[in-house]
């Protein structure tokens, strides 16, 4: 998309923009954006003091408002902003620029759902904006003849670990740098996939997965970006410390692209597993790299329940959804104390059952998915998504635009990044070769 009016001759327009709505309402004049796009939360210390640091002012240009009024735009339409003018490009290319967004946006999670072509021949990965209520392209594209099975393995710090058939890749979609891994998922199955922060805003990005060597699963850390493909083995606790937990492990946790766990608090929770005769939640903490579990809400003194959905609320709190029928409702239970393992009920989501029968659903254990802002939960049916309050009222619905096509939700969420990260990410979109999708 092209700016109106070609380039250059708008620097002198873009230096008179004095404040952040302003900047808004040029963009969207000139169609630089899309007319839905919204300024979104500003940090009370940037409201008062504009950049907050002398990196980040020098990266403004000198138009401190604009700088901030490109910060608070989602990464989609920072890459659109690009094309502007040469200004608009000097400043979103400069580290400070990409660290300050990546900062802004990094705790705004977006649930990730496809849009299913019936005869396989495409694949069209989405993003909810659960709180402008949109929805946005992440990855689309036509499947090779032989369709390969295509699969979300996790999703952290912008970055999507995804399998095409025995190809496995690490992808950024808003910086569009990408990696191809070992073959992981062939003969094991991989579990979680978590970052761990380092000096400077660096991080080293992991996979765990374990061997399918049931029953005595033996699992493992590979860490993206590393010359020597380093993989390191991770002990189980073991009958004499943990019976019951060593008996789930050794039977293997249920594959991330399945049951996709939650990071909170420097650890991975995966919810309770009937399948796995599991009734509490496991934990991996990844810096003692340790199993360990905790039991799951009560609805009454010793009876427990089977959670659904780990999720973290808004509090920094670690939340797990419960499924009831008559009438459908979804409860979300809140850790309150992590030494204690003390749950409490937070509150309630009516499902929306009229909705998911007009669209030929039905209500189970994988339709509905909770998110914390607004308390919103996303509903799925056949060929409809449907976004809806915690009184059960549709906010919104996301429809393929083909009607052939359905709808699926993931279980994962994205949480936009511009940083580049070319020791984990090395390739641009020209690397690709045949056999590697193209990814954007």
């Amino acid at each position: 998309m092209e700016a109106n009016g070609g380039g250059e001759g708008l620097e002198d327009e873009l230096a008179m923009v004095m404040d952040l709505e302003e900047a808004l309402t040029m963009a969207q004049q000139h169609g630089w954006i899309s007319p839905d796009a919204q300024l979104g939360w500003i940090p009370a210390v940037a409201r008062r003091n504009g950049p907050d640091n002398v990196a980040a002012y020098n990266a403004s240009m000198g138009n401190p408002a604009l700088y901030l009024a490109l910060l608070c735009l989602p990464a989609q339409e920072i890459a659109r902003c690009r094309r502007v003018c040469r200004v608009w490009r000097d400043i979103i290319s400069t580290d400070a620029f990409r660290r300050h967004h990546h900062d802004h946006h990094f705790r705004t999670p977006m649930p990730l759902f496809f849009f299913l072509d019936p005869t396989l021949a495409s694949l069209n990965l989405r993003a909810v904006d659960i709180r402008n209520r949109v929805d946005r392209p992440v990855i689309r594209f036509a499947r090779p003849s032989n369709h390969e099975v295509f699969r979300v393995h996790g999703s952290c710090a912008g970055i999507l670990l995804l399998s095409s058939g025995l190809r496995l890749y690490a992808c950024n979609p808003c910086t569009r740098r990408w990696a191809r891994l070992p073959q992981l998922h062939v003969n094991h199955d991989i579990i979680g996939f978590y970052v761990i922060p380092g000096p400077g805003g660096d991080f080293e990005c992991n996979v765990l997965y374990h061997d399918r060597m049931w029953p005595d699963c033996a699992y493992w850390i590979f860490t993206l970006g590393t010359a020597a493909s380093v993989r390191k083995c991770i002990d189980r606790p073991g009958p004499d410390d943990d019976d019951d937990l060593d008996l789930v492990l050794a039977n293997g946790i249920v594959p991330s692209y399945k049951i996709p766990p939650v990071f909170f608090r420097g650890f991975l929770h995966w919810p309770p597993n009937a399948s796995q005769d599991n009734t509490n939640a496991l934990m991996f903490d990844i810096n003692a790299e340790a199993f360990s579990s905790i039991p799951p809400p009560s609805i009454q003194v010793g009876v427990p329940v089977v959670g659904r959905q780990l999720f973290e609320i808004d509090d920094e709190r670690l939340a797990m959804t419960v499924i009831s029928f008559s009438p459908a409702r979804v409860h979300v239970w809140v850790l309150r104390d992590d030494n204690a393992e003390l749950w409490s009920r937070r509150y309630s989501i009516l499902v929306p059952v009229d909705e998911i029968n007009v669209n030929n659903s039905c209500h189970h254990n994988g339709s509905v998915f909770a998110v914390a802002q607004g308390r919103n939960a996303l509903v799925q049916c056949p060929r409809v998504l449907l976004q809806c309050d915690a009184q059960g009222a549709v906010l919104q619905s996301y429809r393929p635009q083909l009607a052939d096509h359905w709808t699926a939700l993931s279980g994962h969420t994205i949480q936009e990044s511009l940083l580049l990260h070319p020791s984990i990410l090395p390739m641009r979109e020209t690397d690709a070769v045949d056999g590697d999708p193209p990814f954007f």
